[in-house]
């Protein structure tokens, strides 16, 4: 069920609000940068859901080196109908030949420690099933790692393309 309209903004926040504490003991700091005025239509859950996953991958994955890193969620309208949300991170990076995979179910470079490899899958699936939009990510080794979504600012309804 949609619910009912809400700022893009808000709903970030929210989703920030919930994993505050993971972000204080992993030393990682968080901000947004996004207008108060996109407003979307959508299923917040899912939307949650994809964040929280982004967020708490970057502290897996892409701080695992070190304590804390930084990350940055930025969003803006692409005409009336679309919105662009990055997600950026200045951790450790993907390596290329892993990038092509990240997306794969059960693919984890950190079996070992517990991972599952299914943080990105259900992300992707998300993201381009559930809410209608597309997903790609662009990292360089030691210099982090972008995942850029562009998602449309009303549900599909049930049945629609993605």
């Amino acid at each position: 069920m949609i619910g009912a309209p809400s700022t893009l903004k808000l709903a970030t926040e929210q989703v920030i609000a919930s994993v505050r504490s993971r972000l204080l003991k992993s030393q990682s700091s968080l901000a947004i940068e996004m207008p108060s005025d996109i407003i979307m239509d959508s299923f917040p859950g899912p939307y949650g859901q994809v964040m929280t996953n982004l967020i708490f991958n970057a502290v897996t994955h892409g701080f695992a080196d070190g304590p804390g890193g930084h990350m940055l969620i930025k969003a803006r309208r692409l005409g009336m109908e679309q919105v662009e949300i990055t997600f950026a991170d200045n951790g450790s990076g993907v390596p290329e030949e892993v990038q092509r995979r990240v997306f794969d179910p059960f693919f984890t470079t950190r079996r070992a420690q517990g991972s599952t490899g299914l943080g990105l899958y259900i992300v992707h699936n998300l993201v381009t099933q559930q809410l209608g939009g597309k997903i790609t990510l662009v990292s360089a080794l030691g210099k982090g790692t972008t995942i850029c979504m562009t998602l449309p600012l009303f549900a599909p309804g049930p049945g629609a393309a993605g």
